[in-house]
Formats: C-alpha cells, structure tokens, sequence
C-alpha cells in the first residue's frame, strides 16, 4: 500500500513539473517590462543575396516588437513575437512534459482554442537557469519555424544575445521585394537539390532593459 502511495505521489510531482517550469519561465518573462536593443540580421535564404542589415529593436510589454532597419530585413516577425505570446497568456495553453534532451526539459504547449494562431509549440528548457535554450513553433501564417537561442549578459532577464532561426522557405512570408526571387517557376536547373530550408541569424548588442 505504501508503495502505491509512493508511485502515485512520484507520479502526481512529475505530472505537475512542466506546469510548475512554465510558470516559473512567465514569471521571469513578466520581469521585462520593456528593452531596446541593436540587432545585427543576417538572413540566409536560398537563391537569394541579402548582406546583413542592423535594425533597432523596442519590445513593449507584453508582445509589442518595432523593428527599425536602414534596408531590407528579414525578420520572421511572428517566429520572434510568438514565444512572448506564449509567456503573456498562459492560460491559453496547457504544459505536457515531453522528456528531456542534452540535459534539457522539453514542454509541449498546446493551445486551448481551435482558432489559435499556434497550433502547436515545444520549447526546450534549462530548467536550472530559466531559460529557453530552443524553440520549435508551428503557427497557421508562418508553418513551423524553429529557433535556436544563446545568452550572455542579460541572461538573467532572459533575454538573448544570439537567435538563429530556421524555417521552411516556401511558408515563411518573404518581403515583397524579394518574393519573386523565391516563387519563379522557370529556373528548374537552379532550383532542383537545393534545400528549401532558410535561416536567419539575429545577433543582439546593447540592451536597454526596463
């Protein structure tokens, strides 16, 4: 009998853990409550050159992101929003452990609305630092976009100092100037064994938290 008691009780801890780590993470979220920072962007899309651009960055409480660029950025703005609105509402989304990689805690968070934007999200925690070493967001605009991440100083606000994305060309909305470089349909021999798979590093310097 006791040892049933145990095993249901280890069981009702582990059952309670990614709901515990999440809460944890929106708590350390709500902490800022606004930065500015210089961002350098270095996209790298297929079949298409583009130098990296610098670009003034302000987030406002709770999802507000202003990008502010000289030229042309590519910056998946819903891939770079869409953890923030993770961390704003949580009670839109339910935590599921999904064990654990490289010593990481894997949560899955599925919305609670059909009509979420999200359809599905899993992010890979440090759960001893609070922090989101990877994402992997599936969302109706913008397919899946995963996002790897690095810290610095301003790691304990959370808050990165490198972010490289990887998506899926063909989903990801590309500027208008540059989307028919992606969509022609008359370059067989140039497109044919090349990976339909883009990333875009973004390399963050000079914050300016609160």
């Amino acid at each position: 009998m006791k040892y049933a008691l145990l095993l249901l009780f280890s069981f009702t801890l582990n059952a309670q853990k990614p709901e515990i780590t999440f809460k944890r993470l929106v708590q350390k979220f709500n902490q800022v409550k606004s930065y500015d920072v210089v961002a350098t962007i270095k996209p790298t899309i297929p079949l298409i050159r583009i130098l990296p651009v610098k670009a003034n960055i302000h987030f406002g409480y709770p999802n507000t992101f202003q990008v502010k660029s000289a030229g042309i950025s590519i910056l998946p703005k819903n891939g770079f929003s869409e953890l923030p609105i993770l961390f704003s509402r949580p009670n839109d989304f339910t935590p599921i452990a999904s064990g654990t990689e490289n010593n990481l805690e894997i949560i899955t968070l599925l919305p609670n609305q059909n009509d979420s934007n999200i359809i599905l999200a899993k992010i890979w925690v440090d759960a001893g630092e609070l922090l989101v070493m990877k994402s992997q967001i599936t969302s109706r605009s913008n397919g899946t976009i995963t996002c790897e991440f690095d810290y610095n100083q301003e790691k304990t606000w959370g808050l990165p100092s490198h972010m490289k994305f990887v998506m899926d060309v063909n989903k990801f909305k590309i500027p208008k100037g540059l989307a028919t470089d992606i969509n022609r349909t008359n370059r067989p021999l140039e497109t044919e064994g090349k990976s339909k798979k883009g990333s875009i590093d973004v390399y963050f310097n000079k914050y300016n938290v609160n």
